[in-house]
């Protein structure tokens, strides 16, 4: 029996770690006002996950050499998507023993379309935390051990892609040198803004003004150690910045630094 490959962790966020491992039984009914800022809910990470595995087990079987037909390669990817599948990895990496459920749950948390949905749930966090070539090197290796290293099909930041692919071809060298760039307009740190200040209220301030907000993030570093920049974007202008090792304090720290450039 093959040995499968770790399991990918999903570092720096404590509260989607237990969101992942804390059945439906356990939670009180949702809604738009209980969606978490940042990801949602388990159900949009179930959905995400879903469309993702499917991509990377595509892609595997899509980049094999000799090349499979289109047939060959639905026919690969449905034998590996089974419920007998998932559910064999499920068990052989420990993780039916780490959902917690309500007593009353037990016969529904063991059937196929639990499991998957519970499989679907971890990738999905995977995917916003550590990204696509992480998915799809460890999902190549569940596939096949043995297989080679497997080309990376896209990633979700913008700072995994090298500025050189950024086009459709390579860009030719500048004639001249570019301009100076203008000198950065101050921001605040967050030490200069209450500390009351909190997410969900530069949110709702930006609402009540009319002024469309959106966050920007970037990952950086090792997978097991990552650094997060997000950019807080007012009516598509860079109003705030901040760092962490997870998305969720640098997506607070740009939020603050953006009200305080805002004047609020």
């Amino acid at each position: 029996m093959n040995t499968l490959p770790p399991l990918p962790k999903i570092e720096g966020d404590i509260d989607l770690v237990l969101d992942i491992y804390t059945h439906s039984s356990l939670r009180f009914p949702s809604g738009p006002d209980s969606l978490n800022d940042d990801y949602g809910d388990t159900d949009r990470l179930a959905e995400l996950g879903s469309r993702i595995l499917d991509l990377a087990v595509t892609f595997h079987f899509y980049s094999k050499k000799p090349m499979l037909t289109a047939n060959e390669i639905a026919e690969h990817r449905d034998r590996v998507l089974s419920d007998e599948q998932l559910s064999s990895w499920l068990d052989e990496y420990g993780l039916k023993t780490k959902l917690r459920y309500a007593p009353t749950a037990k016969d529904e948390v063991g059937s196929p379309q639990e499991l998957r949905r519970f499989f679907h749930t971890y990738i999905g966090a995977l995917h916003i935390r550590n990204g696509m070539a992480t998915i799809q090197e460890w999902i190549s290796r569940l596939i096949d051990p043995d297989a080679p290293p497997m080309p990376r099909p896209f990633s979700p930041t913008v700072s995994d892609i090298p500025p050189k692919q950024l086009g459709w071809g390579q860009p030719f060298p500048p004639s001249h040198p570019p301009p100076p760039l203008p000198s950065p307009m101050y921001q605040p740190t967050p030490s200069d803004v209450p500390k009351t200040v909190s997410l969900a209220l530069v949110n709702q301030t930006a609402v009540q003004h009319k002024i469309k907000v959106t966050y920007l993030a970037e990952q950086e570093g090792p997978p097991h150690s990552p650094t997060w920049t997000v950019r807080c974007m007012m009516d598509d202008v860079e109003k705030g910045r901040g760092t962490g090792a997870s998305q969720k304090k640098a997506k607070e720290e740009a939020a603050r630094q953006a009200w305080g450039m805002m004047g609020w």
